[in-house]
């Protein structure tokens, strides 16, 4: 085998690489040194949804497989993986510790493709047919968003809320009453949310506002990685919307709030990103959905038409 000092330098040095603990470096080790017939050295080329990212694991649902599988593959692979990605992945070995699945490989692909993730879209609630103009105050011929509104409003439209799973309601087993994004929220000062939010995700990924929490963290200094966040978002949700769909998801039906957030989050990057007409897309179409723009949607469709640049504080 190995004297003991060998082992105890193997082990730390497999330590520094991987950032696993003493333990279960120790049994990679060991393993590692079992003869070529004892060894499982044979690379699997898999396919696999994220479910959960951390330090320096993913946890995986690799296609045509029950359970979970925690791949080790260092903090770069795991920080840029995003929940509800597919990846392909060559898996150089597998093994069990205490009950849980381990694999360590290398990833070939990253992708992301809504339909593909086999998810039951979100049931949607009928909250009956609302008349714009009698529900809130209509906007006035003065403002730049009048003509939007006037077309929004100008008939009576069909109004739905996506279900609770959205905003996070039901995923919490332990606790069906908890809402662990909003936990996830007051947390953000004290580093414990990223952590919430991925548990919420591996619980179930139609968490549209665990992604969009998410993106929000990344929003100021990786952009690129929160636009990432608010597309999941979004497709999850798109699930739920047939392509023809022309009712609104009111601001005021508290589960919608998920979905119009991460519309406005994808406005906002794709603008900072200096794609102006995709951008301007987003808007207004996150308008029509929720006509009465509680978040003031309008005034970066306005800001963005008459050629002003993104700003921080939008």
């Amino acid at each position: 085998m190995t004297t003991r000092s060998d082992l105890k330098k193997r082990v730390r040095a497999r330590q520094a690489k991987t950032g696993e603990s003493y333990t279960t470096a120790r049994a990679h080790v060991i393993g590692a040194l079992k003869p070529a017939a004892e060894a499982d050295t044979q690379p699997e080329h898999v396919t696999a949804v994220v479910l959960k990212c951390n330090e320096k694991s993913v946890r995986l649902r690799i296609r045509g497989e029950e359970g979970t599988v925690t791949l080790r593959c260092g903090t770069y692979d795991a920080m840029r993986l995003k929940p509800a990605q597919l990846i392909e992945v060559t898996l150089n070995k597998r093994w069990t510790w205490r009950d849980d699945a381990y694999a360590s490989g290398v990833i070939d692909k990253i992708w992301f493709d809504a339909a593909a993730l086999d998810l039951v879209p979100l049931p949607m609630k009928d909250q009956g047919i609302w008349d714009l103009n009698e529900t809130y105050e209509p906007f006035q011929p003065d403002s730049p968003y009048y003509e939007l509104w006037a077309k929004a409003a100008a008939e009576p439209r069909a109004a739905f809320e996506f279900d609770g799973i959205a905003w996070g309601a039901g995923v919490d087993a332990d606790d069906p009453d908890a809402c662990p994004v909003s936990t996830a929220a007051e947390l953000v000062d004290q580093g414990e949310a990223r952590e919430l939010l991925m548990d919420t995700l591996l619980g179930d990924l139609r968490c549209i506002d665990a992604h969009v929490h998410l993106g929000n963290q990344m929003f100021d200094r990786w952009p690129e990685d929160a636009i990432a966040h608010y597309e999941i978002a979004l497709a999850i949700g798109e699930l739920s919307l047939s392509s023809d769909f022309s009712g609104i998801l009111p601001w005021g039906c508290l589960y919608n709030r998920p979905f119009l957030r991460a519309m406005r989050g994808y406005g906002l990057c794709l603008w900072r990103d200096g794609k102006k007409e995709q951008a301007l897309q987003v808007f207004e179409r996150n308008l029509a959905l929720n006509p009465a723009d509680n978040q003031g949607v309008r005034f970066c469709w306005n800001d963005l038409r008459q050629g002003r640049p993104w700003r921080p504080d939008m």
